[in-house]
């Protein structure tokens, strides 16, 4: 905890600090919405690739159903081709959202250090206002003593004056 420091006003000198860390909160709140945002982005974008896979083998099936004209060979070779790439970008997609999602994890975690080291700086600035008021109370209940005194000893020395000139 700082110390308190004498003054009519509270002054905390770890006040720069406060606001630095504040602003390393929010930098990191931004990242982290951030990634959140990527996260959703690689999903959507796995979601349309998943659409568009299922899409070419519905049509691969129509080709292929019983009762249709039978396609050309090379033609549904191509399309099997094709879907085999198509599955293999959507792996890659899937690797992407994994890492997508450990990179929001990563972020969530610097995110929560530092809401946890504002909320440090913030309690020891409670802890100092506090310590602040304490003392600065007692400094007024010196003060109080002090005019007391005073006043006492006045009285005191009036009463031997005029007991002295009786």
């Amino acid at each position: 905890m700082t110390k308190a420091k004498k003054g009519k006003r509270f002054r905390y000198s770890l006040d720069s600090l406060l606001k630095v860390r504040g602003i390393r909160e929010e930098q990191e709140k931004d990242k982290f919405k951030e990634s959140e945002r990527r996260v959703l982005e690689e999903k959507r974008k796995e979601e349309e690739i998943k659409v568009f896979e299922k899409e070419k083998y519905d049509q691969l099936k129509g080709m292929m159903a019983a009762g249709a004209a039978l396609p050309d060979v090379q033609q549904i070779m191509m399309r099997k081709a094709h879907l085999e790439k198509v599955r293999e970008q959507l792996a890659t997609q899937e690797e992407a959202v994994k890492t997508a999602e450990t990179k929001k994890e990563d972020q969530r975690k610097q995110m929560v250090l530092a809401m946890i080291e504002k909320k440090i700086i913030e309690k020891d600035k409670g802890k100092t206002r506090i310590a602040w008021k304490k003392m600065m109370n007692k400094e007024d209940g010196k003060f109080l003593d002090e005019i007391a005194v005073i006043g006492y000893e006045n009285r005191s020395r009036k009463k031997k004056e005029e007991a002295g000139e009786l």
